[in-house]
């Protein structure tokens, strides 16, 4: 009799004995999956937040780097290099996303690689950029950058156009 409980001890699901055990790093609950939003940054380094420059650049200074900030984002799509120009304060008005450079890379990150961006125009004025793009799925877009000691201090996406045809 004992052969065939021995037996069945062995044979059995292994449920009880493969469950998760606490360890001194804490218990393995704690760790989560890949979320959707992880798995499609995964090829977005993100870089460090630009540094405020003390004394601020003038705004033909300031203008070059808008013109480098535009190149990197509608002509390259390199979103780590665009994102170099993004305060770590950055304050985001796209009602999509919320304030700070990591939250604008969550949701850039989900649809860049799907979504076709054709450049129509830029503007710079004093601190304040702009970029007029078409986006496949979405439309004409006016994003408008305000700019302060050389970084990206805020966004705002001003118009949406031909969202909905």
């Amino acid at each position: 009799m004992r052969v065939p409980s021995l037996l069945a001890v062995l044979l059995a699901p292994p449920g009880p004995v493969a469950a998760p055990v606490s360890t001194l790093a804490g218990s393995l609950y704690t760790l989560t999956p890949p979320t959707k939003v992880r798995h499609a940054r995964q090829g977005v380094v993100t870089p460090p937040p630009c540094v405020a420059l003390d004394p601020p650049p003038s705004e033909e200074e300031t203008h070059a780097k808008f013109v480098n900030f535009a190149d990197a984002f509608m002509v390259k799509r390199n979103l780590t290099n665009a994102f170099e120009y993004i305060s770590s304060l950055y304050i985001n008005h796209n009602p999509y996303a919320e304030d700070g450079p990591d939250a604008a890379l969550d949701v850039l990150g989900k649809m860049w690689n799907s979504t076709k961006i054709t450049p129509l125009r830029t503007a710079f004025k004093g601190d304040q950029g702009w970029l007029n793009y078409e986006a496949s799925g979405v439309g004409e877009i006016i994003d408008r950058y305000r700019w302060e000691a050389g970084c990206i201090a805020e966004h705002d996406w001003v118009y949406v156009l031909n969202a909905y045809k």
